[in-house]
């Protein structure tokens, strides 16, 4: 009975009872202490007076035991309940309590507990408390093969700790142990739970495409059977697509996670609720009646912070999509209010945000619209949000522009970064449908693997069958024997023939079918950039003219008027005209740079660098040695690397605010090198190891190219950045 806490808290093949009256009803023992715990412990079980009052009674039963392993484990689960429900002070108070039982605990019972002193510090701000429990974890099993389970729940746990700080290469490196320890402790669901929590836990740092990589080993398992992760999954690829913009396929997996037979009530409560929320974002409608009901049937998670604000802003859009301007209004503020311990939910803040102003915009209350859209623009610069997020803080202000003037410099702002915005998230989507093609692909041929070595199977079993036939006729008599062994082997190679065209067959079909998913995406992506450009030529540019359009208005009053000035506004219109020239041609530019497809790499490069020391007053001095042969390059390699330092040299016009800018490029045999420095005012030390979303896309943008990439500087003391990039081998033409 040493390690009843510690069973209690294990991942393994006895979970908690589904039913609390099945707990209720088992005869007063230590098993039905550790089946509490069990369920208690269930982060999708809500607290509530019943359960209070049954651990209390456990607790009391376990101090008549006098069973010191139970009691701790009781009382620390009323700390992590306590904890879930926000009463910080109070859950420090009970696990101080179990903490002083660590002198009669195990090995084994005091990791546990480690590991709740642990988590608790570190949720309520206490880092130094919880690095200092986490480290005792750590000392206690190591190198113990019994404590393998414990030491693996501390690294994940630990990982908490290092998401706060943003420390991703220690999160990469505990998780990393984690998986190999997971595989050494032969404990399938333990592997499995550390793999999934892996790939939320890069998601938080969106590595999208690493927690995918990590989880799509497991597609043919969660695809041929439903099992207690396939809901888990579904949620983190609709995540996955809601980040890049891509709201339909969100909604799909959303949808599939909600109709799975073995969902529980918060799980199905949270996806409709994400349903109800991707589909006003895609404008759709039709089905809102009848989502609310579910809505309204499966109720608030009260077990976590997000799931409140996300039931609330679920309500907000339902009756913003009504038109029920007050209800609307009354939930919008409801949901911003929602608090719980120093927990975040940014990305629900701007939506939140943008919803209010919208809704204050509809009523004419513009000074109100504006006061929310300036929360949603500073929780933008303070968190570093998805371009999805970005976006529908871009598209509310376009919104309420329509409501109230919005000066030229604030709207071409807004719109180029819409465009910007509209052109990542394009990007993102396109990345995921090759990772998405490639990954079916792989799954695919597994499966027409196992289906060639069952048909290779049922032949040797044919064969050893036939075989023995052969070996009773042969006793028989040798004649017999003869005749009946050709018909068999005719038969036999009958079989075959047959077995192998329906092979071929099967093996034809699957081929041609992924050739046309191919074809489909392609032609999908396709009509998407298609639509895109589409789209800025109507929004951005459109709306330039229309303002123009307004000037010209204007002129007619005043053009024959005596000492009228007309000449003045007509010059305001002229300059408003070139400004929109220059706007079309930046779009075009952004699109595909005109020096870049007419002239080359080499002569675009050059281009861009008069053009900056034309337009900014800039002394540029620069050194370009080789790029005389790139039209055999790739062209993704080429326009990804004209991007690459287009950004530098933006970043370094705009923000450094220098006056000489040296650029180096060298083509070497198989790379390229690019040295670009300045003498702008440099980076605080404290910077260096942050990105904003400009260095995240550029970052982006040279691991695709799998180059290298330091960037350094001091105050005042200017900026270099350092690029290496492999030459891909040249396509044929």
């Amino acid at each position: 009975m040493a390690g009843n806490f510690a069973s209690a808290q294990t991942i393994g093949p006895a979970p908690a009872p589904r039913d609390i009256s099945e707990i209720k009803q088992m005869p007063a023992s230590a098993d039905k202490i550790i089946q509490l715990i069990r369920y208690a412990r269930n982060p999708r079980v809500i607290y509530n007076d019943e359960i209070k009052q049954l651990l209390e009674e456990a607790l009391q039963m376990a101090q008549e035991l006098k069973k010191d392993d139970l009691i701790v484990g009781l009382i620390s689960t009323k700390a992590i309940i306590e904890l879930g429900l926000g009463n910080q002070e109070t859950a420090i108070t009970f696990i101080k309590q179990a903490e002083t039982y660590l002198p009669k605990l195990n090995d084994t019972q005091a990791a546990s507990l480690y590991g709740d002193l642990a988590r608790i510090y570190n949720r309520t701000g206490n880092t130094e408390k919880a690095s200092f429990y986490f480290d005792k974890i750590e000392s206690l099993t190591k190198d113990k093969p019994l404590l393998i389970f414990q030491r693996v729940i501390n690294l994940r746990n630990r990982t908490n700790l290092d998401v706060r700080t943003g420390n991703y290469e220690k999160v990469k490196s505990n998780y990393e142990l984690a998986i190999k320890l997971s595989k050494e402790s032969n404990n399938p669901a333990l592997l499995k739970d550390t793999r999934f929590a892996y790939a939320n836990t890069l998601l938080n740092f969106r590595k999208d495409d690493e927690a995918f990589s990590i989880l799509k080993d497991l597609i043919p398992e969660l695809e041929n059977s439903i099992n207690d992760k396939t809901g888990t999954f579904l949620e983190i690829l609709s995540r996955n697509y809601e980040k890049t913009g891509d709201y339909k396929n969100a909604f799909i997996y959303s949808e599939k996670a909600f109709n799975l037979p073995n969902a529980t009530v918060q799980q199905r409560g949270n996806n409709i609720n994400r349903m109800i929320l991707l589909s006003f974002l895609l404008k759709n409608y039709s089905n809102f009646d009848s989502y609310y009901l579910e809505h309204k049937k499966y109720g608030m998670d009260q077990n976590s912070l997000h799931s409140k604000k996300q039931y609330q802003l679920a309500e907000s859009r339902y009756f913003d999509a009504k038109e029920n301007i007050k209800f609307a209004k009354n939930n919008y503020l409801k949901a911003l209010k929602f608090e719980m311990g120093e927990q975040l939910t940014p990305s629900l803040d701007v939506e939140i945000l943008t919803g209010l102003a919208n809704i204050y915009a509809r009523e004419g209350n513009t000074d109100s619209a504006s006061f929310y859209l300036r929360k949603a623009e500073n929780a933008l610069k303070k968190y570093n949000l998805p371009p999805a997020a970005r976006l529908i803080y871009a598209n509310a202000l376009k919104n309420f522009s329509q409501y109230k003037p919005v000066s030229q410099d604030t709207l071409l702002k807004n719109l180029e970064q819409e465009m910007h915005l509209k052109d990542t998230l394009y990007q993102m989507r396109l990345s995921k449908i090759t990772d998405e093609l490639g990954t079916k692909y792989s799954v695919t041929e597994k499966q027409r693997e196992l289906e060639l070595a069952k048909k290779q199977q049922q032949l040797q079993t044919l064969e050893i069958k036939q075989q023995k036939q052969k070996n009773w006729i042969t006793i028989i008599g040798s004649i017999i024997g003869v005749l009946i062994f050709a018909g068999i082997a005719y038969f036999i190679h009958q079989k075959k023939e047959r077995a192998l065209i329906i092979y071929n067959a099967e093996l034809n079909d699957l081929k041609n079918q992924h050739r046309i998913d191919i074809m489909n995406t392609l032609t999908d992506a396709q009509e998407q950039e298609k639509k895109r450009i589409a789209e800025r030529l109507h929004d951005e540019v459109g709306a330039m003219l229309s303002i123009a359009k307004l000037n010209i208005n204007t002129l007619k009053e005043d053009v024959f008027a005596v000492d009228s000035d007309a000449d003045k506004k007509l010059q305001v219109t002229k300059n408003l005209m070139n400004d929109i020239s220059d706007t079309v041609r930046n779009i075009s530019h952004n699109l595909m740079p005109i020096a870049l497809e007419k002239y080359g790499f080499k002569t675009a490069i050059l281009d861009l660098l008069k053009s900056i020391k034309a337009a900014n007053s800039l002394n540029v001095e620069y050194l370009i040695e080789g790029l005389e042969k790139t039209e055999n390059w790739p062209q993704n390699f080429i326009l990804s690397t004209y991007r690459i330092i287009q950004e530098i040299l933006n970043n370094a016009i705009k923000h450094a605010e220098a006056t000489h800018l040296l650029v180096q490029i060298i083509e070497l045999e198989n790379a390229i090198t690019i040295y670009i420095e300045d003498n702008g005012k440099g980076i605080e030390p404290e910077n260096l190891d942050k990105d904003g979303a400009g260095m995240k896309l550029l970052k982006t943008n040279v691991d695709y190219l799998s180059g290298k990439l330091e960037i350094n500087g001091k105050p005042n003391e200017g900026t270099f950045a350092l690029i290496e990039l492999p030459i891909p081998k040249p396509t044929e033409a």
